[in-house]
C-alpha cells in the first residue's frame, strides 16, 4: 500500500433542498456574477431552470448565461463560455447538468484568468500553476461521471476529434447539489450511459498497478461499490422513479469518481477509458457509456492472458466476463464494435495513428500498441 494525501473540500448537499441554499452557496464562495452553464432542454422540462433563474432574481444576483453543451464537450462553445466570463466579468460559474457540463464550466473557470490555457491541457505546463481559477458550484442532472465533486476535466477539439485532460484540486468543485428528483427527466439512455460511466471508474481503480502491494480495504470496498452498481443500475433502469434505487444511484456516481477508492492504490488501470475516449466517443463520436462497454469486455478477456491474477479475482468476486457482457446488454448497450456498425480494421488503424509507438497504457499490464489492436480485435 503507497502513502498518500487525500483532500476533496466539495461541499456534498444531497437530497430535496431549497434552490435559495445554492445562492447561499455561492455566495459563501464570494460570487458576486455567476455564469450559469448548462445542457438543454432536461432542466427545462423538469422546471429546475425556472427555479434557478427565480432564486437569482430574488436574491438580486446577477446572472449571465450559455447553454447548449452537448455530450463530450467541446472547445468551441468553452471558449465561447469564456469570453462571456471575461466581458462580463463573471467571477463565478454555475454548472447545471452532467458530466459534460461541469467539465466545460471547470474550462471556462480556468480560463478566464489564463490565456495560455491550452498549454495545461495538452500537457506543456502542470495544471497545479493554473493562475486564479474562477470558482465552480455544480447542480447534477445526471449521474453518472463524478465531476462533481472531482479534479479531472476533459475538452474536445471537434475539427480532430480529440479529448484533452487536466486534473488539479483547482478546478474541484465547491459544492455540488445531487437532488434525485432533478435526475428524473433524462432520457433513459443516459441512465444507462451513466451506469457503464460509474462502473467503469470503479473497475480501473480495482485493476490498479499491483507491483506496490496490495489494498485489501479499497478492495473491497470496490468489489462491494461494483456490486452495488450492479443491483442498482437495472432498477433505475426500469423505473426511473424509484426514489430510493435513484438516489443510491447518485451516491455511487460520486464516490466512484472522487478518488476515496483510491487511496493507497497504485495508478489505476484507465486504459479502457483512454482507448474509448481516443478512438470511439472522440473520433467515432459515440455516447462514452456505449465505448466503455464495447471496450471493458474485450480488454478483461486480453488481460485474461496476460496478467490473469486481477481478472481471476474479479470473474470470481464480482462477476464472470459473460455475465457483465449480459449486464450491459440489458440496459441496451453495445457489447462489440460491430453492434455500433464500426470496423475493427479502421480503428485498428487509427489506434496506430493516434498512439505513439512507445505506448504503455494503464497502470495494470500496461498495454503496448500491439496490444490495444488486440483488444479492438477483440472487441469486433
Amino acid at each position: 500500500m503507497l502513502d498518500f494525501i487525500y483532500e476533496n473540500k466539495c461541499e456534498i448537499h444531497f437530497g430535496k433542498l431549497p434552490e435559495s441554499r445554492i445562492i447561499e452557496c455561492i455566495k459563501k464562495f464570494g460570487g458576486t456574477t455567476v455564469l450559469l452553464h448548462y445542457g438543454g432542454g432536461s432542466i427545462i422540462k423538469n422546471g429546475l431552470y425556472a427555479k434557478i433563474r427565480k432564486a437569482f432574481t430574488d436574491a438580486n444576483l446577477k446572472l449571465v448565461e450559455l447553454g447548449g453543451v452537448c455530450p463530450n464537450p467541446i472547445q468551441k462553445l468553452a471558449m465561447q463560455g469564456v469570453d462571456i466570463a471575461r466581458r462580463e466579468m463573471v467571477d463565478f460559474v454555475l454548472a447545471v447538468g452532467g458530466g459534460s457540463v461541469i467539465d466545460s464550466a471547470k474550462f471556462i473557470a480556468a480560463g478566464v484568468n489564463n490565456k495560455d490555457i491550452w498549454d495545461y491541457y495538452s500537457g506543456k505546463k502542470n495544471a497545479d500553476d493554473l493562475k486564479n481559477v474562477l470558482p465552480v458550484g455544480a447542480v447534477l442532472t445526471i449521474p453518472s461521471a463524478g465531476s462533481e465533486c472531482s479534479t479531472p476535466a476533459g475538452i474536445k477539439i471537434e475539427s480532430c476529434g480529440k479529448k484533452y485532460w487536466i486534473r488539479t484540486e483547482k478546478i474541484r468543485p465547491k459544492f455540488a447539489f445531487i437532488n434525485p428528483e432533478y435526475c428524473t427527466t433524462v432520457p433513459l439512455c443516459q441512465i444507462a450511459y451513466g451506469a457503464s460511466d460509474i462502473f467503469s471508474h470503479l473497475f480501473e481503480r480495482f485493476f490498479a498497478d499491483d507491483s506496490v502491494g496490495d489494498s485489501i480495504v479499497t478492495d473491497k470496498l470496490l468489489i462491494g461499490a461494483m456490486h452495488a452498481l450492479l443491483e442498482l443500475a437495472p432498477k433505475v433502469y426500469a423505473d426511473i422513479n424509484d426514489h430510493d434505487s435513484l438516489a443510491n444511484f447518485c451516491v455511487l456516481g460520486s464516490i466512484a469518481q472522487n478518488n476515496m477508492l483510491s487511496m493507497g492504490r497504485g495508478r489505476g488501470c484507465f486504459a479502457s477509458h483512454d482507448i474509448d475516449e481516443t478512438l470511439l466517443s472522440g473520433l467515432k463520436d459515440i455516447a462514452h457509456g456505449e465505448g466503455l462497454a464495447i471496450v471493458i469486455p474485450a480488454y478483461l478477456k486480453l488481460m485474461q492472458k496476460k496478467k490473469p491474477r486481477r481478472v481471476e479475482q474479479f470473474t470470481r468476486e464480482v462477476i464472470s466476463i459473460a455475465g457483465l457482457e449480459k449486464f450491459y446488454k440489458s440496459l441496451g448497450l453495445p457489447v462489440r464494435l460491430s453492434d455500433m456498425n464500426i470496423s475493427a480494421d479502421e480503428i485498428k488503424t487509427l489506434a496506430k495513428l493516434n498512439f505513439p509507438a512507445n505506448i504503455r497504457l494503464g497502470g495494470y499490464g500496461q498495454l503496448n500498441i500491439k496490444e490495444i489492436e488486440s483488444v479492438l480485435e477483440l472487441a469486433k
